[in-house]
């Protein structure tokens, strides 16, 4: 029943688009019941056509890859960390050795009572269609403690030029944005540096255009992007009003992803009852 209802709304949404003229998102269930708590989406830079998402809070240290029709394609797993809390993911090439990675913010923190929060740095590995299943084992860890203490996030980027790690802050009514600078050490604490503050709350996740010039930040109820151009910085741009984006609302959407050409981006949501998870990419 509840698989109907939710078709019968995504259509719904989609006749009322298109009488106001407004390009309806493409969709796609998601095949598989493996990321029932998806908390984060990525697009892949070695593998075409392939996304990465994962679960949040304790469950296992996975990551999936799925293809932009929603059909899962493999299991990531990132041996030697753990998922207390992972709440976002993003992929960068590192500026120095110009390899392709996987990172993953640990960032969660219901409480703020976490003196210090992590992130997971993993090679990307090329796919194949003879694997379902990875193990990588050569990850960094890098922990961060915020300058103006523990803090509740789940919004993270990598910024491609810089290789500066951003995250933003969730709960506050003008949320933080926050700078861990390149490089990142693996052997001490790293300090998340208070760059500012921008006009949302409740943000859920973020991502950057492949070439650095546009941000896109979500919260519960829509979508922002921020243009950065060249010459901006990231705390300029974010501090700005921003442009609102198509976006239907979905029932716990948590992650956000611009395609891998920066012309589109894509949404998907935890699982909500037996409703279908809806892979929505919009152009």
């Amino acid at each position: 029943m509840y698989k109907r209802i939710a078709l019968t709304v995504v259509v719904f949404l989609l006749v009322i688009a298109a009488l106001l003229g407004i390009k309806s998102p493409r969709t796609h269930i998601l095949e598989t019941d493996r990321v029932l708590e998806a908390s984060g989406i990525a697009h892949s830079l070695i593998n075409e056509n392939v996304l990465y998402t994962h679960n949040d809070s304790g469950n296992k240290p996975s990551v999936f890859a799925i293809d932009t029709d929603g059909k899962l394609l493999a299991e990531i797993v990132i041996e030697g960390a753990t998922n207390r809390d992972w709440e976002d993911i993003a992929t960068a090439i590192d500026p120095l050795d110009g390899k392709a990675y996987i990172y993953i913010g640990e960032i969660g923190d219901n409480s703020a009572r976490h003196p210090s929060v992590k992130v997971y740095r993993a090679p990307e590995p090329s796919l194949s269609k003879a694997d379902s299943i990875y193990h990588v084992s050569a990850i960094q860890t890098y922990s961060i403690v915020y300058e103006d203490g523990p803090r509740d996030a789940e919004a993270l980027f990598i910024e491609p030029k810089t290789g500066d790690i951003y995250i933003i802050s969730k709960r506050e009514e003008r949320v933080g944005i926050y700078q861990v600078s390149y490089p990142p050490s693996t052997l001490k604490v790293n300090t998340a540096k208070k760059l500012g503050t921008m006009n949302m709350s409740w943000v859920t996740a973020a991502d950057i255009s492949p070439d650095g010039k546009y941000i896109l930040v979500k919260n519960y109820p829509g979508i922002r992007r921020y243009k950065k151009g060249t010459r901006r910085s990231v705390q300029k741009a974010l501090s700005g009003k921003g442009k609102s984006l198509p976006y239907s609302l979905e029932a716990q959407g948590e992650a956000v992803c611009f395609g891998p050409k920066g012309k589109g981006y894509y949404t998907l949501s935890e699982a909500s009852g037996d409703a279908p998870q809806i892979l929505y990419y919009y152009k």
